[in-house]
């Protein structure tokens, strides 16, 4: 039968890859058994399913050799809108299954009885006093929660304001003398990762090394293999920034009157009325650390490479600095930090009619779904006037949202702030081209040489 969906701007189908034939239907009569409750986001997207319907078992028959997950080129945002009107629940050439609407993605992460965290490649098992926040199962991934949002609560984080905004100053000030920098080694990675390290009592002459431990861990294929060619798990494959880690816990440990950081927080806190191990503490230490720097580092740089991209909008900027939180929450939603979040289904469910078995891995493309025409008009425009700019999912949703949102936004918007203080006019260096950095779940550039004018 002819294809139900119009491509005035493609050759052929996504389903199907036929120009003129295709057996699947729309996006829109998908799933005629869950249409009645669309209504409902709380209630519709999720279904038990016990057998497979006709237009699940099209959907598996797909062939199509676009890929998503690859960000070699940048965002893929136009197949992704492609994947949006055509197969929003679509099956990729790794098997996995991959969404790209706003409310289906928003539904999935606030499903956590259906969809658990899984960043790591098949059949790797981490021990579980070594699983990162983010993969620890519930109700145990609840508790360890309370501990962490604790330790980084609100309060404390807008305690650590004046340190933020010193350290953007001392930075950009060491770029001003020159009149031209490079934003990213200069600017964007120091401000993080001095920021997680002084909230976790770390010395400040030690923040290069926490800097550099961090791009170590997260470069390459460690977080996925959970082993580097020095070893397995975290001791065996950053023997040195582990040792440095479990120092720190002991001497904390070993104070009557220590000082009141994240480490001791962690420390004091219990999971079920017992206290964090050593291994424990190492391992969500070291997962602050590098949620902290990998995620804002890549927010700043997008921010400052599109002002410098665009004269008139950092001109806008400085004008009505009220709009400075605008246009870091527009910035996540347009260009966000983490692409895609990846998770296992943990139940048969159903999505769009879709069958989605135990064991199968779902991917929630949150680049996608911050772009989702349904949800936000003129999706692909940047605008700092959005009634609601924080509706985008850069930070996730549901019980898994990043807890360490809020600091970055306080470290991004401190940053941009001082920079439309300092800075006249900014403006990148002749020739530049934009290489993304080379971790595969995140975007942002690899540099941002740029001249400035001291205002």
């Amino acid at each position: 039968m002819p294809c139900r969906q119009a491509h005035p701007q493609h050759s052929a189908c996504l389903r199907c890859q036929q120009t003129t034939e295709c057996a699947m239907p729309s996006s829109a009569t998908v799933a005629p058994k869950i249409s009645a409750v669309l209504r409902s986001r709380s209630s519709w997207l999720f279904e038990s399913t016990s057998t497979s319907s006709k237009e699940s078992e099209e959907m598996r028959k797909m062939e199509s050799d676009f890929d998503p997950l690859d960000l070699s080129q940048g965002i893929p945002y136009s197949g992704l809108a492609r994947l949006r009107a055509e197969a929003p629940v679509y099956k990729i050439p790794s098997g996995y299954w991959f969404l790209s609407r706003y409310e289906d993605v928003l539904a999935a992460a606030e499903a956590i009885d259906t969809f658990k965290s899984s960043f790591r490649s098949p059949g790797v098992v981490v021990p579980e006093d070594e699983m990162l926040i983010s993969e620890i199962p519930e109700p145990r991934h609840g508790w360890m929660r309370k501990i962490l949002n604790s330790a980084v609560a609100v309060h404390s984080i807008g305690a650590v304001r004046p340190f933020v905004r010193e350290l953007s100053e001392r930075l950009l000030d060491d770029i001003l003398k020159s009149g031209r920098g490079e934003l990213i080694s200069d600017f964007c990675v120091p401000i993080p990762n001095s920021v997680i390290a002084y909230l976790l009592g770390v010395p400040a002459q030690d923040f290069p090394l926490w800097a550099r431990w961090a791009d170590d861990v997260v470069q390459g294929d460690y977080a996925t293999e959970n082993r580097n060619e020095r070893g397995e798990g975290f001791a065996g494959g950053f023997p040195e920034f582990s040792a440095y880690v479990d120092r720190k816990i002991a001497e904390r440990r070993s104070q009557t009157d220590a000082p009141d950081d994240l480490i001791n927080r962690m420390m004091t806190g219990d999971v079920q009325g017992k206290r964090l191990t050593d291994v424990e503490l190492r391992t969500q230490i070291i997962f602050l650390l590098v949620a902290g720097n990998e995620t804002t580092r890549n927010l700043i740089g997008n921010i400052l490479a599109r002002l410098a991209a665009e004269p008139e909008l950092y001109r806008k900027l400085r004008e009505q600095r009220e709009l400075v939180p605008n246009m870091v929450e527009e910035t996540l939603r347009v260009q966000p930090s983490a692409v895609y979040l990846i998770r296992d289904c943990i139940k048969d469910t159903q999505i769009r009619g879709v069958d989605i078995r135990k064991g199968e891995k779902v991917v929630f493309g949150l680049a996608s779904a911050n772009r989702d025409e349904e949800k936000f008009e003129n999706p692909d425009e940047f605008r700092l006037d959005r009634p609601d700019p924080k509706l985008h999912l850069a930070f996730g949703a549901g019980r898994h949202v990043c807890p360490g949102a809020a600091l970055a936004r306080l470290e991004a918007t401190s940053a941009l702030e001082v920079m439309v203080e300092r800075v006249a006019e900014l403006r990148f260096e002749p020739g530049y081209e934009r290489e993304r950095i080379p971790v595969f779940w995140s975007d942002g550039p690899v540099s941002v040489p740029v001249e400035l004018v001291a205002a």
